[in-house]
């Protein structure tokens, strides 16, 4: 790995992209680009002209491995929990310092340098580079409408340990709205309390919400995320809101039919419906690799499976899971290292 590269992945790091910034994960983007295009033989092959941003940038024909990689990252939280500034993209002789560089920058230029090398060989890659994942994969979502995408492989270099993930779970998130009805926090019997109604026909029945499981992606699993309602202690509320993140193997249409029947009182929207992602075999050229359980997260495979032309999916990338969403988050330098190596021996073996 080159000196350019680290000077790239420590310059998106001192960058706060986080999601919902659109215009500060553009410039983040462009940065990626130029290191990108400094090569002869890779050139920007499609961008976004609205919405949310996301650029693909290749070499060769599209036949060879697409690397999905986004470029925003999760708040940084309380400041107070970090031991170095969030953005201080700090190097020492192990780590790589700050937000993002494990979620996933470090993925993204281990995946960028790849793509260079491989084009002096003449060898055939191509890098998407996507926004707002941790939202929802809202980017790649929109990338999808734009894009029809026929790689041999589909790697998204999320956090492994650089060993190869064979899929993911999906997401469906659902918004669980109650109307009741307001009257004094002094005569209750007049009002109908939205916050109860909730509680007790939403909380209360979640043991009976379907879940089904997979052999080899687990168990599907429902968090409660939020739950909002009232205005003062002496009201009965009139209206409530809670959410929940129901992780998916067989799609999110059993948890939407549960919570649309869950009461009169109470609708049900789907504000996130991301299939399960799952490949049978560990990929052929891939066969030198380690195997690794399927990953915890969803990533913009999700939204991308559709557009890839049946291509396998793997996730396999850089840095310890753990370090995805902590504080003083972390990369350790020689797996970025192997990752981008392995990357190009992933390319170079497409190409033969």
């Amino acid at each position: 790995m080159t000196d350019e590269a680290l000077t790239l992945l420590r310059d998106l790091v001192r960058h706060d992209t986080t999601s919902g910034d659109s215009a500060a994960q553009a410039a983040a983007q462009e940065l990626a680009v130029s290191y990108a295009t400094a090569t002869p033989g890779v050139r920007v092959l499609r961008r976004s002209t609205a919405g949310r941003p996301w650029v693909l940038v290749g070499a060769g024909s599209g036949d060879g491995p697409l690397f999905v990689c986004h470029i925003d990252t999760v708040p940084v939280g309380s400041p107070a929990l970090w031991d170095r500034a969030p953005f201080s993209a700090d190097v020492d002789e192990e780590f790589l310092h700050g937000r993002g560089s494990v979620d996933m920058k470090g993925g993204l230029v281990a995946a960028l340098a790849a793509l260079r090398n491989a084009a002096e060989t003449g060898a055939h890659a191509q890098v998407l580079i996507t926004s707002d994942e941790e939202i929802g994969c809202r980017g790649a979502t929109e990338a999808s409408a734009s894009l029809e995408l026929t790689p041999r492989i589909v790697v998204v270099p999320e956090a492994t340990r650089n060993r190869v993930s064979l899929g993911h779970r999906g997401a469906t998130w659902l918004r669980l709205a109650a109307e009741g009805k307001a009257a004094h926090g002094s005569t209750p019997r007049l009002g109908r309390n939205a916050i109860r109604l909730l509680a007790d026909r939403a909380l209360g029945a979640l043991d009976s919400l379907p879940l089904a499981a997979d052999d080899y992606l687990g168990e599907e699993t429902v968090n409660v995320g939020t739950f909002e309602g009232g205005t003062a202690t002496n009201i009965v509320p009139a209206s409530a809101v809670l959410t929940l993140d129901v992780r998916t193997v067989d799609g999110g249409a059993p948890s939407i039919a549960w919570a649309s029947a869950l009461d009169p009182a109470i609708t049900a929207e789907v504000d996130l419906d991301l299939p399960a992602i799952r490949t049978a075999r560990l990929p052929e050229l891939l066969s030198g690799q380690t195997p690794a359980p399927a990953a915890t997260y969803f990533t913009d495979a999700s939204a991308l499976a559709g557009s890839v032309g049946g291509a396998p999916i793997v996730i396999w990338g850089p840095g310890d899971p753990a370090e995805m969403h902590a504080a003083n988050e972390k990369l350790e330098l020689e797996s970025w290292r192997r990752a981008s190596r392995d990357y190009l021996d992933l390319v170079l073996a497409a190409a033969r």
